[in-house]
């Protein structure tokens, strides 16, 4: 099947020469509009109804080929798409939607919208219409993040609000939650009521310090099942001639935290905190 573009499709555009660095450009076509570019102009209305996987030059001959953007794209690459806060990137992705079993028809609570990127993932596999409800304290955040997701154009599978109205929530009717904040373990016993039994409570945060005192107030408030993992990605270079991993450092993320909400508390667990004040 021919993907044809048309007015209002992200696409993207990836060089057929070489350049010192790695580069994409990801737009969003409208009639009329042209892209500048360090290797020349490109006209939008010569991309549209051209098909995915086309080649296209700009006006001094530069070749590139064009096509349709993933979500990946749109996030890193367009500049219509603001970073206001440091996104969960899909390496990360994947990570916490197989660890957790998130399922398309489950109910799910979000807890720090930031600029919008884990939303706009989970908004895209979610099958049914306002099942993500997102909660942000900042109210230029959460702003920004309704603009960010609106650009991108994602599906309207969510609702984004303050953060205090999650008390309206009624208890036991949440299947996951999903806390990407500073102090997560503020949030721990208001997650505990919200979920049903057994609904899972993913915590993603950047250091051992927050790793360790999350853990010790989900164990205090009736959580089990925990687990901590930390994602690595590693890319290599292609060329034939030299299939190797690519001359890049270590990029650390963040520790995800997966748990379970539990009507007891095993005493193992209670014997882990036997030395904690």
């Amino acid at each position: 099947m021919f993907c044809l573009f048309k007015d209002g499709d992200f696409v993207t555009l990836i060089p057929l020469f070489r350049t010192k660095r790695k580069i994409r450009y990801t737009i969003k076509l409208k009639r009329g509009e042209k892209l500048s570019t360090n290797y020349g102009i490109i006209s939008h209305d010569e991309i549209l109804d051209r098909d995915s996987g086309s080649v296209i030059q700009s006006h001094i001959g530069k070749a590139f080929i064009i096509i349709d953007s993933l979500l990946e794209d749109k996030i890193k690459n367009f500049k219509g798409f603001k970073h206001i806060t440091q996104i969960i990137y899909p390496r990360d992705w994947g990570l916490i939607l197989s660890y957790a079993n998130i399922k398309p028809t489950e109910h799910i609570v979000e807890i720090g919208t930031g600029s919008g990127a884990f939303l706009a993932f989970l908004s895209e596999l979610i099958s049914h219409e306002n099942t993500i409800l997102s909660f942000e304290k900042e109210e230029e955040r959460l702003k920004i993040a309704k603009e960010n997701l609106d650009k991108i154009s994602v599906p309207r599978r969510f609702t984004i609000k303050k953060s205090e109205e999650i008390k309206k929530i009624k208890s036991g009717s949440v299947d996951v939650v999903f806390a990407d904040i500073p102090a997560p373990w503020n949030v721990v016993d208001e997650v505990w009521r919200i979920l049903r039994g057994g609904g899972r409570f993913i915590i993603y945060v950047p250091t051992f310090n927050q790793v360790k005192k999350a853990i010790i107030k989900l164990i205090r408030s009736g959580f089990v099942d925990i687990r901590v993992i930390e994602g690595f990605v590693r890319e290599l270079q292609y060329i034939p001639y030299a299939i190797r991993p690519l001359h890049r450092g270590y990029i650390f993320s963040a520790y995800i935290i997966f748990s379970r909400k539990s009507y007891v508390i095993p005493k193992k667990y209670l014997e882990m905190l036997k030395n904690e004040i």
